[in-house]
C-alpha cells in the first residue's frame, strides 16, 4: 500500500474557477476510487475544509497545516510536513511543494505564459515561469488535460518528453444538463436577466478575450439579444472592459462571480454560449455547455477541436467581425441550433469526472517513467 500525498488548499477555496474545481472534484472521486487501488490518502489543507471535502471516506486521513501568513504555504509548511513525515508519492494539482522527498506527480494546465506573454502582467509572467520550470524539473511524472498543452511542454520542456499523460477533464452530470423552460424563468428573474441573452462564463481578464467579445457583440444586428458576463474580475485588463462596457449597461450585464449551485442553472438558461478566449488549457466551459443543451460559438483554437470539433460553430478570436458574424449566424439559423445542441450532447457523454479520476490514479500507481 502506498501513501500518496495530496494538498486541498485550492479544491478549498471559496470562489473556484477552472483549476480549483479540478482538484476539487478530483479529491471527491478519488474518495469513492481510493478502496480500488489499495491506497492510503493524506490531504493536506491550512484552512477549515467545506463540508464535502472533509466527508469521511475510507483509506483517507485530513491534516490541517497552520500557517500564520498569507502566501508560501505550499513551499514551507507543507514542505517541512512533508520532509519530516514523507509520503511515497505527492499528487500536485498544481503548485509542487519543492525539496520534498518521494515521487511528485503534477498536473499541468497549460502554458499560456509562455504562449501569449503579452497577455499577462509582467510580474505574473515572471513568477509562472519559475514556478513551473522548477515543477517540471522537479516532477516524475506530468499529467496534462489536453493534447494542446502536451505539445506546448514539449516545446519549453523537451526533456519532460517521456513522463507526460495526457487525461482530459469532465464534468458534473447531475449538475450540467438541459433544463425546463420554468427553471430558466427563475434564474432569470433572480439575476434580472433579458428574455433572451448571450452568455459568457469565465474569469473577466485580457486573456480570456472579453474585449473582442464585447467589440464582437456591439457590431451584432440583432440588438434582442443581450450580453451576459459571468465571472470574478481577473488580473489584468478588468478596467478596461468596465470602460467598453459603461456606455452599453441596458445590453451588456455583469454579474461577477456566480456561485456553483446557480452556474449550471445559468448555463442552462442561456439562448448561445460565447467563449471568446485565445487560448486554454482545455476550455471546460464550452463542454459544460455543451452537456446543458446550448449551441456554442467559440474560438478556432487547437485545444477546442479536442472537445469539440462538428459540435460547435468556431470564430477567428482576433476578428472581432468574424466573431460578430458566426454569433449572428447561429441566432439566425435554428436548424444550426437544433444540430448542435445534439451533437453537443452525444459528445459531452464522453467526458465524466469520474473518467478523469480514474486515469489520474492509474498513472499515479505506474512506476516511474525511467522504472519502467
Amino acid at each position: 500500500m502506498a501513501t500518496i500525498g495530496l494538498e486541498a488548499t485550492r479544491a478549498n477555496k471559496k470562489h473556484k474557477t477552472g483549476t480549483e474545481w479540478y482538484a476539487w472534484h478530483l479529491l471527491q472521486q478519488f474518495k469513492e476510487l481510493a478502496n480500488l487501488h489499495n491506497n492510503k490518502f493524506i490531504v493536506y489543507y491550512n484552512q477549515p475544509l467545506d463540508q464535502e471535502l472533509s466527508s469521511v471516506a475510507a483509506n483517507f486521513y485530513f491534516k490541517q497545516l497552520n500557517w500564520p501568513f498569507r502566501k508560501f504555504w505550499t513551499h514551507y509548511r507543507l514542505v517541512w510536513e512533508l520532509l519530516w513525515h514523507p509520503v511515497d508519492k505527492f499528487f500536485a494539482s498544481n503548485a509542487v511543494p519543492l525539496f520534498i522527498r518521494g515521487e511528485v506527480i503534477l498536473t499541468v494546465h497549460d502554458l499560456g505564459f509562455l504562449k501569449n506573454p503579452e497577455l499577462y502582467h509582467p510580474l505574473e509572467r515572471i513568477y509562472q515561469k519559475i514556478s513551473h520550470w522548477l515543477a517540471i524539473k522537479r516532477a516524475n511524472k506530468i499529467i496534462t488535460i489536453s493534447k494542446t498543452t502536451k505539445k506546448d511542454i514539449i516545446k519549453y520542456f523537451p526533456e519532460s518528453k517521456n513522463k507526460i499523460k495526457v487525461i482530459y477533464l469532465g464534468y458534473n452530470q447531475d449538475e450540467f444538463k438541459p433544463t425546463v423552460k420554468e427553471d430558466k424563468q427563475k434564474i432569470k428573474n433572480k439575476y434580472q436577466l433579458a428574455e433572451k441573452f448571450i452568455l459568457y462564463i469565465g474569469r473577466l481578464e485580457t486573456k480570456k478575450n472579453i474585449q473582442n467579445l464585447i467589440k464582437a457583440y456591439k457590431l451584432l444586428l440583432d440588438k434582442n439579444y443581450n450580453l451576459v458576463l459571468a465571472g470574478r474580475p481577473g488580473n489584468y485588463g478588468y478596467d478596461q472592459i468596465l470602460d467598453l462596457v459603461k456606455d452599453h449597461q441596458d445590453n451588456i450585464k455583469i454579474l461577477g462571480y456566480i456561485n456553483q449551485v446557480d452556474y449550471p442553472k445559468l448555463l442552462a438558461a442561456a439562448d448561445l454560449f460565447v467563449f471568446p478566449s485565445k487560448f486554454e488549457g482545455f476550455g471546460l466551459p464550452v463542454l459544460e455547455a455543451m452537456a446543458s443543451g446550448v449551441p456554442v460559438a467559440c474560438s478556432d483554437i487547437p485545444v477546442l477541436h479536442e472537445i469539440a470539433d462538428q459540435e460547435v460553430l468556431f470564430f477567428n478570436p482576433d476578428d472581432s467581425q468574424d466573431m460578430a458574424q458566426k454569433i449572428q449566424q447561429l441566432i439566425e439559423d435554428k436548424n444550426l441550433q437544433s444540430d448542435l445542441i445534439n451533437k453537443g450532447l452525444q459528445k459531452a457523454h464522453n467526458f465524466s469526472w469520474q473518467k478523469c479520476a480514474q486515469q489520474t490514479l492509474e498513472y499515479i500507481d505506474l512506476p516511474k517513467p525511467s522504472e519502467c
